[in-house]
């Protein structure tokens, strides 16, 4: 066997990422501690191992493949042990293995590799991708090679680089971070691949490299404003690019505590059936804070995007067992309860043909009274928003009060979700709903926010520096630019009479000047 030595030392976290077991990896977070160029010699690492292995290597678009994977590697990978064959976008190695260079900027793209055998998966920027562009490409992640026994446990792999933030953010969570703790492995269900997963969290200071060839990037870093900051330093899931709501476990998320006997009781229906529905309870407290105690979001257990398709009757069946259950904390209290528009629209008869009952007509028949909540998707999210704020002083400095919605950290549907909701892009003042998002609890916790509004606290405007002056002058208010003007002013009516004595031939000293006869013939 002939020994290469690769110009490549890793870094402690690279090094530990090149060495995990899993075959289905995530590695990134924070801005700067390797992630590309990980990825790419990790490529280049197998494909030197294993004769005719295929691996294929991901970004978005073009540019950024060019840029920042195959640009770089013609000055990385050693000569002579491969050859890139610029028009295929490939390296052809030595002993039969490839690297193929590829994009799917959009999302028919994905068919281009119907047929491919992708032994090595490797995607970086991974939340720049949907999810449904991420398994199909994982859908491709097979291998028929005859693998080295020492190595079966690796291939076929994927392994993906990623920030937070983005189009495909809340499943790169979901599927990575919030599924094991960071460094632990585990393996998924079937149903979503079998593989064995792990997290590697990256941040700046794993790359001193980097602070050394460039030590003013924490400085540009640091000079971000918030939520990027802090999304880009220290690779916090729960903050990202494009987030619409400043929801977090620190500020809104409580344990459990008893009712007040005479607080007021809310719920919040929002209807699903092929989605989750999400139901949510709430009490109030006398200063108007919500408090949310309860949820049932009606999802399958392996895959939280699909509904458990329950029919209404039964939905309110258990509704009522659940509130009569001792374990739940406003059990024999009288309940509001809120919903949206669809619950009182007929649903076709599919046995008898022609209009069915309404979803609250079924839940009536249950003792279960639905009023319809007021659906403004402009207000609403401002009232949502209002309710999340923390409590600020003049100066902007937290006052230590809490938001005026709480919420229980028994919730976790709730508390999972919200975090992952985007801005719309064309649409500020609205949430991104255009791709497969989870917006069933704030579909949900809207209604309460909307049948509670609180006077929503406007930012102050800053006065037109024209208004400001009018005002001073007003109040006998004078700056130097005035005197000056009115200075300026004086020696201009005094040149005017001296202009106009010397037309006539009369002394300026015995001309009867009116001063305001001569200024208004000065305009």
């Amino acid at each position: 066997m002939t020994k290469l030595k690769l110009n490549y030392e890793p870094q402690p976290k690279q090094a530990q990422a090149h060495s995990c077991p899993a075959n289905e990896i995530l590695y990134g977070g924070a801005a700067g501690p390797g992630k590309s160029h990980y990825l790419r010699m990790e490529a280049f690492i197998w494909c030197c191992r294993i004769p005719g292995l295929q691996v294929y290597l991901f970004r978005r678009t073009f540019p950024e493949l060019e840029k920042n994977h195959i640009l770089p590697s013609l000055e990385q990978f050693p000569k002579g042990v491969a050859q890139y064959k610029d028009q295929k976008r490939r390296w052809e190695f030595n002993n039969g293995a490839m690297l193929h260079f590829c994009h799917v900027q959009f999302e028919k793209d994905v068919f281009n590799y119907q047929g491919a055998e992708i032994h090595i998966l490797l995607i970086d920027e991974l939340t720049t991708f949907t999810e449904f562009i991420y398994l199909y490409l994982f859908g491709r992640n097979r291998c028929a090679l005859d693998i080295p026994e020492k190595y079966r446990h690796k291939i076929p792999s994927t392994v993906c680089a990623s920030n937070p933030g983005g189009v495909g953010h809340q499943f790169v969570k979901q599927r990575w971070v919030d599924f094991a703790e960071p460094f632990k492995l585990k393996r998924a269900t079937e149903a979503e691949g079998g593989m064995v997963r792990c997290y590697i969290p990256g941040l700046l200071e794993d790359n001193p490299i980097l602070q050394l060839r460039d030590p003013g990037y924490i400085h540009k870093l640091n000079a971000l404003p918030e939520p990027f900051r802090t999304a880009y330093m220290k690779g916090d899931w729960e903050i990202f690019l494009g987030q619409a709501f400043n929801f977090n476990k620190y500020d809104h998320v409580i344990p459990p505590m008893e009712i007040p006997e005479n607080a007021e009781i809310y719920m919040t229906y929002d209807w699903g059936y092929g989605a989750p529905f999400s139901i949510l309870w709430f009490w109030v407290d006398a200063d108007g804070r919500l408090y949310l105690f309860d949820e049932w979001y009606g999802c399958e257990e392996a895959e939280t995007k699909n509904g458990i398709r329950l029919p209404d009757s039964d939905i309110a069946i258990q509704l009522k067992m659940k509130e009569q259950h001792p374990a739940f904390f406003a059990r024999g209290r009288d309940i509001i309860r809120y919903t949206g528009h669809d619950s009182f629209s007929k649903k076709p008869d599919y046995k008898g043909g022609g209009q069915g009952k309404s979803t609250a007509e079924i839940f009536t028949e249950h003792d279960i009274h639905l009023i319809k909540a007021d659906p403004n998707r402009l207000l609403k999210i401002r009232q949502f928003r209002e309710r999340l704020k923390t409590p600020v002083n003049s100066k902007n400095e937290p006052t230590g009060d809490m938001p005026m919605l709480l919420v229980y950290d028994t919730c976790h549907h709730f508390i999972r979700t919200i975090p992952t909701l985007q801005t719309n892009i064309k649409k500020i003042e609205d949430i991104n709903d255009k791709h497969p998002v989870e917006d069933h609890c704030y579909d949900s916790v809207t209604q309460i926010c909307m049948a509670r509004p609180l006077a929503i606290t406007l930012p102050a405007t800053k006065s037109a520096m024209t208004d400001k002056r009018i005002d001073n002058l007003k109040r006998g208010i004078r700056t130097v630019e005035d005197e000056y003007t009115i200075h300026a002013k004086q020696e201009e009516i005094e040149t005017e009479k001296d202009l106009y004595a010397n037309i006539y031939g009369q002394d300026p000293e015995y001309v009867d000047w009116e001063e305001g006869d001569l200024v208004s013939t000065m305009h």
